[in-house]
Protein backbone atom coordinates (compact mmCIF):
# COMPACT_ATOMS: atom_id res chain seq x y z
CA UNK A 1 0.00 0.00 0.00
CA UNK A 2 1.28 2.98 -0.82
CA UNK A 3 1.69 6.78 1.16
CA UNK A 4 -0.94 8.55 -0.75
CA UNK A 5 -3.77 5.39 -0.63
CA UNK A 6 -2.96 4.54 3.11
CA UNK A 7 -3.87 8.85 3.64
CA UNK A 8 -6.92 8.10 1.57
CA UNK A 9 -8.49 4.71 2.92
CA UNK A 10 -6.76 4.95 6.69
CA UNK A 11 -6.34 8.57 7.54
CA UNK A 12 -5.64 7.28 11.62
CA UNK A 13 -3.50 4.78 10.66
CA UNK A 14 -1.45 6.94 8.52
CA UNK A 15 -1.05 9.28 11.34
CA UNK A 16 -0.59 6.93 13.72
CA UNK A 17 2.44 5.55 11.59
CA UNK A 18 4.01 8.49 10.94
CA UNK A 19 4.15 9.51 14.69
CA UNK A 20 5.20 6.54 15.78
CA UNK A 21 8.00 5.82 12.91
CA UNK A 22 11.44 6.36 14.49
CA UNK A 23 14.00 9.34 13.31
CA UNK A 24 16.77 7.80 11.54
CA UNK A 25 20.52 8.78 13.70
CA UNK A 26 22.58 11.09 11.97
CA UNK A 27 25.60 9.57 11.26
CA UNK A 28 28.48 10.59 13.22
CA UNK A 29 31.60 11.38 11.49
CA UNK A 30 34.54 9.41 12.20
CA UNK A 31 37.98 11.18 13.92
CA UNK A 32 40.83 10.98 11.31
CA UNK A 33 43.38 8.28 12.51
CA UNK A 34 46.42 9.68 12.67
CA UNK A 35 48.99 7.80 10.60
CA UNK A 36 52.09 6.03 12.47
CA UNK A 37 55.05 7.66 11.56
CA UNK A 38 57.03 5.00 9.27
CA UNK A 39 60.55 4.65 11.12
CA UNK A 40 63.47 5.80 8.64
CA UNK A 41 66.06 2.95 8.25
CA UNK A 42 68.73 3.52 10.68
CA UNK A 43 71.99 4.76 8.27
CA UNK A 44 75.47 4.79 9.41
CA UNK A 45 76.52 8.59 10.19
CA UNK A 46 77.41 10.80 7.33
CA UNK A 47 76.82 7.82 5.01
CA UNK A 48 76.61 10.62 2.26
CA UNK A 49 79.67 11.21 2.88
CA UNK A 50 81.42 8.00 1.75
CA UNK A 51 80.75 6.02 -1.11
CA UNK A 52 79.87 2.07 -0.36
CA UNK A 53 83.42 0.81 -1.55
CA UNK A 54 84.74 3.28 1.66
CA UNK A 55 82.33 2.01 3.70
CA UNK A 56 82.91 -1.95 3.13
CA UNK A 57 86.70 -1.72 3.72
CA UNK A 58 86.20 -2.09 7.40
CA UNK A 59 87.79 -4.90 8.99
CA UNK A 60 86.84 -4.57 12.85
CA UNK A 61 83.30 -3.78 14.50
CA UNK A 62 82.87 -2.99 17.84
CA UNK A 63 79.38 -3.68 19.12
CA UNK A 64 77.33 -3.11 22.21
CA UNK A 65 73.91 -4.64 22.57
CA UNK A 66 73.42 -3.06 25.94
CA UNK A 67 71.12 0.36 26.76
CA UNK A 68 72.92 3.71 28.26
CA UNK A 69 74.85 1.41 30.28
CA UNK A 70 76.89 0.26 27.58
CA UNK A 71 78.26 4.06 27.47
CA UNK A 72 81.07 2.97 30.05
CA UNK A 73 82.08 -0.21 28.22
CA UNK A 74 82.58 2.05 24.77
CA UNK A 75 84.66 4.54 26.69
CA UNK A 76 86.98 2.02 27.76
CA UNK A 77 87.70 0.26 24.76
CA UNK A 78 87.49 3.18 21.97
CA UNK A 79 90.37 5.16 22.70
CA UNK A 80 92.58 1.89 21.97
CA UNK A 81 90.94 1.06 18.91
CA UNK A 82 91.70 4.58 18.18
CA UNK A 83 95.19 4.64 19.20
CA UNK A 84 96.06 1.12 17.43
CA UNK A 85 94.64 3.13 14.22
CA UNK A 86 92.51 0.09 12.54
CA UNK A 87 89.40 0.46 10.11
CA UNK A 88 86.35 -0.18 12.35
CA UNK A 89 83.13 0.61 12.78
CA UNK A 90 81.18 0.89 15.75
CA UNK A 91 77.48 -1.05 16.22
CA UNK A 92 75.27 0.39 18.75
CA UNK A 93 71.78 -1.12 19.39
CA UNK A 94 69.81 1.56 21.21
CA UNK A 95 69.14 5.18 19.79
CA UNK A 96 69.84 7.05 23.21
CA UNK A 97 73.16 5.26 23.69
CA UNK A 98 73.59 5.95 19.41
CA UNK A 99 72.83 9.85 19.97
CA UNK A 100 75.39 10.53 22.86
CA UNK A 101 77.85 8.25 21.08
CA UNK A 102 77.78 10.12 17.92
CA UNK A 103 78.19 13.56 19.51
CA UNK A 104 81.10 12.44 21.77
CA UNK A 105 83.17 10.60 18.96
CA UNK A 106 81.84 12.40 15.75
CA UNK A 107 85.26 11.70 13.83
CA UNK A 108 83.70 7.55 13.80
CA UNK A 109 81.37 5.72 11.78
CA UNK A 110 78.68 4.43 14.26
CA UNK A 111 76.10 2.72 12.77
CA UNK A 112 72.71 2.01 14.58
CA UNK A 113 71.36 -1.49 14.60
CA UNK A 114 67.58 -1.68 16.22
CA UNK A 115 66.75 -5.27 15.03
CA UNK A 116 68.12 -8.04 13.50
CA UNK A 117 67.55 -7.28 10.06
CA UNK A 118 69.31 -4.25 10.50
CA UNK A 119 72.42 -6.12 11.20
CA UNK A 120 72.00 -8.32 8.23
CA UNK A 121 71.97 -4.96 6.39
CA UNK A 122 74.96 -3.62 7.52
CA UNK A 123 76.55 -7.00 8.00
CA UNK A 124 76.24 -7.69 3.79
CA UNK A 125 78.16 -4.47 3.06
CA UNK A 126 81.02 -4.85 5.20
CA UNK A 127 82.63 -7.39 2.72
CA UNK A 128 86.13 -7.39 4.57
CA UNK A 129 85.00 -7.50 7.94
CA UNK A 130 87.51 -9.64 9.89
CA UNK A 131 86.20 -9.42 13.32
CA UNK A 132 83.43 -8.45 15.60
CA UNK A 133 84.21 -7.58 19.29
CA UNK A 134 81.82 -7.60 22.34
CA UNK A 135 82.16 -5.91 25.71
CA UNK A 136 79.43 -7.63 27.28
CA UNK A 137 76.87 -10.81 27.10
CA UNK A 138 73.55 -9.52 26.01
CA UNK A 139 71.09 -10.98 24.03
CA UNK A 140 71.38 -8.98 21.12
CA UNK A 141 75.08 -10.69 20.24
CA UNK A 142 73.49 -13.47 18.73
CA UNK A 143 72.36 -11.32 15.74
CA UNK A 144 75.86 -11.24 15.02
CA UNK A 145 76.68 -14.58 16.10
CA UNK A 146 75.19 -16.46 13.34
CA UNK A 147 77.92 -14.85 10.44
CA UNK A 148 80.54 -17.40 10.23
CA UNK A 149 82.65 -15.69 8.26
CA UNK A 150 83.65 -12.89 11.03
CA UNK A 151 85.47 -13.97 14.11
CA UNK A 152 84.07 -13.11 17.18
CA UNK A 153 85.80 -11.93 20.44
CA UNK A 154 84.43 -11.23 23.73
CA UNK A 155 86.64 -8.98 25.53
CA UNK A 156 84.39 -7.52 28.56
CA UNK A 157 84.83 -4.90 30.57
CA UNK A 158 86.03 -5.68 33.58
CA UNK A 159 87.87 -8.68 35.59
CA UNK A 160 86.61 -10.08 38.80
CA UNK A 161 85.72 -13.35 40.19
CA UNK A 162 81.80 -12.87 40.40
CA UNK A 163 80.48 -16.01 38.37
CA UNK A 164 79.38 -13.99 34.84
CA UNK A 165 83.17 -13.73 34.42
CA UNK A 166 83.06 -17.29 33.76
CA UNK A 167 80.73 -19.83 32.03
CA UNK A 168 79.18 -21.81 29.54
CA UNK A 169 77.78 -19.09 27.08
CA UNK A 170 81.18 -17.67 26.50
CA UNK A 171 81.56 -20.80 24.03
CA UNK A 172 79.47 -19.26 21.59
CA UNK A 173 83.09 -17.02 21.16
CA UNK A 174 85.88 -17.97 18.77
CA UNK A 175 88.59 -16.35 21.23
CA UNK A 176 88.11 -14.63 24.99
CA UNK A 177 90.64 -11.88 25.45
CA UNK A 178 91.49 -11.58 28.70
CA UNK A 179 94.03 -9.49 31.34
CA UNK A 180 95.85 -12.15 32.30
CA UNK A 181 95.92 -15.69 33.89
CA UNK A 182 93.61 -15.32 36.64
CA UNK A 183 90.60 -15.48 34.28
CA UNK A 184 91.92 -18.34 31.96
CA UNK A 185 91.90 -20.59 35.48
CA UNK A 186 88.99 -19.54 36.41
CA UNK A 187 87.68 -21.05 33.35
CA UNK A 188 89.26 -24.28 34.29
CA UNK A 189 88.18 -24.54 37.80
CA UNK A 190 84.34 -24.47 36.86
CA UNK A 191 84.78 -27.56 35.37
CA UNK A 192 83.09 -27.41 32.07
CA UNK A 193 84.76 -28.11 28.83
CA UNK A 194 85.71 -24.58 26.76
CA UNK A 195 88.65 -26.34 24.64
CA UNK A 196 86.59 -24.71 21.31
CA UNK A 197 87.62 -20.92 22.95
CA UNK A 198 90.74 -19.83 22.91
CA UNK A 199 92.14 -18.07 25.53
CA UNK A 200 94.36 -15.03 24.41
CA UNK A 201 96.24 -12.81 26.96
CA UNK A 202 96.34 -8.87 26.20
CA UNK A 203 96.35 -7.11 29.12
CA UNK A 204 94.36 -4.18 31.05
CA UNK A 205 95.18 -1.23 27.88
CA UNK A 206 92.73 1.26 30.48
CA UNK A 207 95.19 0.45 33.03
CA UNK A 208 98.69 1.44 31.65
CA UNK A 209 99.07 4.93 33.05
CA UNK A 210 97.59 3.59 36.17
CA UNK A 211 100.31 0.81 36.24
CA UNK A 212 102.69 3.78 35.70
CA UNK A 213 101.83 5.51 38.42
CA UNK A 214 102.21 2.75 40.48
CA UNK A 215 106.05 2.40 40.70
CA UNK A 216 105.73 5.10 43.16
CA UNK A 217 105.00 3.52 46.30
CA UNK A 218 101.06 4.79 47.52
CA UNK A 219 103.01 6.22 50.70
CA UNK A 220 105.08 8.26 48.82
CA UNK A 221 102.27 9.37 45.97
CA UNK A 222 100.51 12.55 46.24
CA UNK A 223 103.33 14.49 48.43
CA UNK A 224 102.53 12.10 51.13
CA UNK A 225 98.28 12.66 51.13
CA UNK A 226 95.96 9.79 51.61
CA UNK A 227 93.43 9.78 49.18
CA UNK A 228 90.86 7.64 49.73
CA UNK A 229 88.19 6.21 47.30
CA UNK A 230 85.11 4.72 48.04
CA UNK A 231 83.81 2.37 45.10
CA UNK A 232 80.14 0.59 45.76
CA UNK A 233 77.90 -1.87 44.22
CA UNK A 234 74.14 -2.14 43.70
CA UNK A 235 71.91 -4.12 46.07
CA UNK A 236 71.54 -6.71 43.25
CA UNK A 237 68.24 -7.95 41.79
CA UNK A 238 67.21 -9.71 44.71
CA UNK A 239 68.31 -9.84 48.56
CA UNK A 240 71.08 -13.10 48.35
CA UNK A 241 72.67 -10.85 45.68
CA UNK A 242 73.02 -7.66 47.89
CA UNK A 243 76.63 -7.29 48.38
CA UNK A 244 76.80 -3.67 48.63
CA UNK A 245 78.25 -1.74 51.94
CA UNK A 246 76.24 1.31 51.48
CA UNK A 247 74.51 0.93 54.52
CA UNK A 248 77.52 0.89 56.60
CA UNK A 249 79.27 2.89 55.00
CA UNK A 250 77.48 6.22 56.53
CA UNK A 251 78.70 5.67 59.79
CA UNK A 252 82.28 5.25 58.93
CA UNK A 253 82.33 8.24 57.00
CA UNK A 254 80.64 10.06 60.12
CA UNK A 255 83.81 8.34 62.58
CA UNK A 256 86.59 7.94 60.21
CA UNK A 257 87.48 10.94 57.93
CA UNK A 258 90.11 13.09 60.06
CA UNK A 259 92.49 10.90 59.11
CA UNK A 260 92.11 11.50 54.98
CA UNK A 261 93.56 14.31 52.84
CA UNK A 262 90.73 13.88 49.80
CA UNK A 263 88.02 11.53 49.77
CA UNK A 264 86.42 10.43 46.25
CA UNK A 265 83.03 8.50 46.11
CA UNK A 266 81.36 6.83 43.25
CA UNK A 267 78.52 5.19 43.97
CA UNK A 268 77.48 2.41 41.53
CA UNK A 269 74.81 3.71 38.60
CA UNK A 270 71.92 1.23 40.14
CA UNK A 271 71.74 2.40 43.44
CA UNK A 272 68.49 2.41 45.07
CA UNK A 273 67.33 0.74 41.82
CA UNK A 274 65.81 -1.92 43.46
CA UNK A 275 66.01 -0.73 47.57
CA UNK A 276 64.07 2.84 46.96
CA UNK A 277 65.02 3.73 50.32
CA UNK A 278 68.66 4.24 48.21
CA UNK A 279 67.27 6.21 45.44
CA UNK A 280 68.93 9.77 47.25
CA UNK A 281 71.71 8.03 49.05
CA UNK A 282 74.23 10.62 47.04
CA UNK A 283 72.49 13.30 48.76
CA UNK A 284 72.46 11.80 52.29
CA UNK A 285 76.40 10.98 52.03
CA UNK A 286 76.69 15.24 50.23
CA UNK A 287 74.71 16.46 53.14
CA UNK A 288 76.95 14.33 56.13
CA UNK A 289 80.21 15.09 54.24
CA UNK A 290 79.23 18.47 54.05
CA UNK A 291 78.68 19.27 58.21
CA UNK A 292 82.40 17.28 58.38
CA UNK A 293 84.01 19.91 56.69
CA UNK A 294 86.38 17.42 54.55
CA UNK A 295 87.86 17.44 51.08
CA UNK A 296 85.60 15.06 49.19
CA UNK A 297 83.84 14.74 46.46
CA UNK A 298 80.73 12.49 44.89
CA UNK A 299 81.16 12.02 41.34
CA UNK A 300 77.90 10.60 38.80
CA UNK A 301 78.20 7.53 37.27
CA UNK A 302 79.35 9.11 33.89
CA UNK A 303 82.85 9.31 35.82
CA UNK A 304 85.18 6.82 34.43
CA UNK A 305 86.37 4.55 37.38
CA UNK A 306 90.04 4.52 36.00
CA UNK A 307 90.47 8.33 35.99
CA UNK A 308 89.81 8.24 40.00
CA UNK A 309 92.14 5.67 40.47
CA UNK A 310 94.72 7.27 39.66
CA UNK A 311 93.98 9.83 41.80
CA UNK A 312 94.03 7.70 44.64
CA UNK A 313 96.08 5.21 46.98
CA UNK A 314 93.44 4.07 49.21
CA UNK A 315 90.58 2.08 48.06
CA UNK A 316 87.31 0.52 49.71
CA UNK A 317 85.33 -1.79 47.54
CA UNK A 318 82.68 -4.00 47.02
CA UNK A 319 82.75 -7.26 45.27
CA UNK A 320 82.67 -6.53 41.65
CA UNK A 321 85.08 -5.83 39.02
CA UNK A 322 86.52 -2.33 40.60
CA UNK A 323 88.38 -4.18 42.83
CA UNK A 324 90.98 -5.52 39.87
CA UNK A 325 90.77 -1.81 38.44
CA UNK A 326 91.96 -0.78 42.08
CA UNK A 327 94.45 -3.07 42.30
CA UNK A 328 96.53 -1.75 39.28
CA UNK A 329 97.08 1.70 41.63
CA UNK A 330 98.79 -0.92 43.82
CA UNK A 331 97.68 0.95 47.48
CA UNK A 332 96.27 -1.00 50.01
CA UNK A 333 92.12 -2.16 49.10
CA UNK A 334 89.71 -2.30 51.51
CA UNK A 335 86.83 -5.39 50.11
CA UNK A 336 83.26 -5.48 51.53
CA UNK A 337 82.37 -9.58 52.10
CA UNK A 338 78.88 -9.70 53.75
CA UNK A 339 78.51 -12.74 55.82
CA UNK A 340 75.02 -13.47 55.67
CA UNK A 341 75.45 -13.94 51.66
CA UNK A 342 76.34 -17.16 50.33
CA UNK A 343 78.17 -15.44 47.51
CA UNK A 344 78.89 -17.83 44.49
CA UNK A 345 82.26 -16.31 42.80
CA UNK A 346 84.25 -18.33 40.42
CA UNK A 347 87.54 -19.51 41.48
CA UNK A 348 91.43 -18.61 40.45
CA UNK A 349 94.19 -19.08 42.44
CA UNK A 350 94.18 -16.03 44.07
CA UNK A 351 91.62 -15.39 46.08
CA UNK A 352 90.45 -11.69 47.62
CA UNK A 353 91.70 -12.47 51.14
CA UNK A 354 95.27 -13.15 49.34
CA UNK A 355 95.52 -9.57 48.08
CA UNK A 356 93.12 -7.30 49.42
CA UNK A 357 92.31 -6.64 53.18
CA UNK A 358 88.85 -8.13 53.85
CA UNK A 359 85.73 -7.10 56.49
CA UNK A 360 82.72 -8.13 57.19
CA UNK A 361 81.34 -5.08 59.61
CA UNK A 362 81.90 -1.72 60.45
CA UNK A 363 84.45 -2.67 63.44
CA UNK A 364 86.50 -4.85 61.18
CA UNK A 365 86.84 -2.24 58.63
CA UNK A 366 88.03 0.28 61.31
CA UNK A 367 90.28 -2.00 63.26
CA UNK A 368 91.80 -2.34 59.77
CA UNK A 369 92.00 0.94 58.29
CA UNK A 370 94.07 1.41 61.86
CA UNK A 371 96.50 -1.25 61.33
CA UNK A 372 97.60 -0.67 57.43
CA UNK A 373 96.94 2.66 57.26
CA UNK A 374 97.91 4.81 60.34
CA UNK A 375 99.84 1.94 61.63
CA UNK A 376 101.45 1.34 58.38
CA UNK A 377 101.17 -1.74 58.65
CA UNK A 378 100.33 -2.93 55.29
CA UNK A 379 101.51 -6.71 55.10
CA UNK A 380 99.85 -7.50 51.51
CA UNK A 381 102.44 -5.63 49.85
CA UNK A 382 103.88 -8.56 47.94
CA UNK A 383 101.00 -10.48 46.99
CA UNK A 384 99.47 -7.46 45.86
CA UNK A 385 102.46 -7.20 43.62
CA UNK A 386 101.74 -10.59 42.56
CA UNK A 387 97.84 -10.52 41.92
CA UNK A 388 98.84 -7.42 39.59
CA UNK A 389 100.61 -9.63 37.02
CA UNK A 390 98.23 -12.74 37.53
CA UNK A 391 95.16 -10.95 37.48
CA UNK A 392 95.92 -7.78 35.13
CA UNK A 393 98.34 -9.25 33.06
CA UNK A 394 100.74 -5.99 34.10
CA UNK A 395 103.13 -7.00 31.42
CA UNK A 396 101.40 -7.45 28.28
CA UNK A 397 99.43 -4.25 29.79
CA UNK A 398 102.63 -1.98 29.59
CA UNK A 399 104.02 -3.61 26.33
CA UNK A 400 100.84 -2.73 24.54
CA UNK A 401 99.58 -6.23 23.57
CA UNK A 402 96.07 -5.28 22.78
CA UNK A 403 97.22 -2.86 20.44
CA UNK A 404 99.51 -5.37 18.81
CA UNK A 405 96.60 -8.02 18.83
CA UNK A 406 94.41 -5.82 17.54
CA UNK A 407 96.44 -4.87 14.80
CA UNK A 408 96.99 -8.47 13.79
CA UNK A 409 93.90 -9.41 12.36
Amino acid sequence: MSKFTKLIKHPVLFFKDAINKPVPNKPVPKKPVPKKPVPKKPVPINRDEYNYNKFELYSHLLHTGEDITGLSHLDLWLPHFIKADVNFVVMVRNYELFQIIVEKYPQLTITFAKVDKDVGYYLDQLVFLKACFYPSNTGRNMHLLKFNKIKHIFIGHGDSDKTASAHKYFRVYDENWVAGKAHIDRFVNEGFDFSGLESVEVGRPNLKETLEISKISWENRFDGQLNLLYLSTWEGVYQEQNYTSVYMIEEFFNKNLIEFDHLKIKLHPWVGRRDKSLENFASTLDELLSLKGVDYTIYDKTTPVEELIKQSNIFICDISAVISESLAANGPIFVYIPKDKDIKLTKSKMSYADYTYTFSTLDELIEQIEDVIINKNDYLAKRREEAMEYILGRDETLADTFIEKLKGI
